[in-house]
């Protein structure tokens, strides 16, 4: 992990020891994206796409946080800042749909 101005950073590398539930999340960012496409709530293609892929984040972290405890527990215990932190990311994230105007997008 390299530092940077906000504090942290981290390379597809870094996140090596967490994949499993790197990996879901993404998964289930792009499912929620593809899913936003396709119900339209919003009146621009980017803002569906945007709502549908930040709604996603936080239950894809859930699940991913599953997914490692069932196959490498030990590796959340041993990573837990970072474990910590992309959680923190993925709900703000998930939340900020809710506060942010997307139908003006």
């Amino acid at each position: 992990m390299r530092e940077s101005q906000f504090g942290f950073e981290y390379t597809w590398a870094d996140l090596q020891p967490v994949r499993p539930l790197a990996v879901a999340t993404f998964v289930a960012q792009v499912i929620g994206a593809a899913i936003g496409l396709a119900v339209s709530a919003y009146p621009s293609w980017f803002a569906n796409l945007w709502a549908g892929g930040a709604l996603a984040t936080f239950p894809g972290f859930l699940l991913g946080l599953l997914l490692q405890y069932l196959l490498n527990a030990e590796r959340i215990r041993e990573h837990r800042v970072m474990v910590r932190r992309m959680g923190i990311i993925a709900l703000v994230l998930t939340l900020s749909v809710f506060v942010t105007p997307l139908g003006k997008f």
